[in-house]
């Protein structure tokens, strides 16, 4: 069986795995920079979003997503509604419409987040 992800976790030098594997596959640092993931160069989030809403009929502008992390970044440019995690990198809040509570401390509990603020 093939890998669908390779995790590496405690090496930092993925800019180096970047230079040399980056036109082949995907190669993001996540955790500040302790974790390195490498998958297929077609393998993201937005691709596997963009898919699950053509199935059901729905408009990225639509949709509501949530990241902490470097690996959300296309996730952020293709809905309408992104929310960044209070611990998320100043990337993410930049493109954020809303930055919420931390991962700690139930940043996602949508009910909270949809009573707590009038930006939806």
């Amino acid at each position: 069986m093939s890998p669908t992800k390779i995790l590496l976790l405690g090496y930092e030098s993925s800019n180096r795995l970047a230079k040399c594997f980056g036109d082949d596959f995907n190669v993001i640092a996540t955790d500040r920079g302790m974790l390195v993931q490498i998958m297929h160069k077609s393998a993201s989030k937005e691709a596997a979003l963009q898919r699950a809403l053509n199935e059901i009929g729905v408009s990225p502008e639509k949709a509501m997503v949530f990241g902490d992390d470097h690996n959300d970044l296309g996730l952020f440019q293709l809905c309408g509604y992104p929310i960044a995690m209070g611990n998320a990198i100043d990337e993410l809040k930049a493109l954020a419409k809303y930055v919420t509570e931390t991962n700690d401390a139930d940043g996602v509990a949508v009910e909270k987040l949809l009573l707590s603020t009038k930006h939806f």
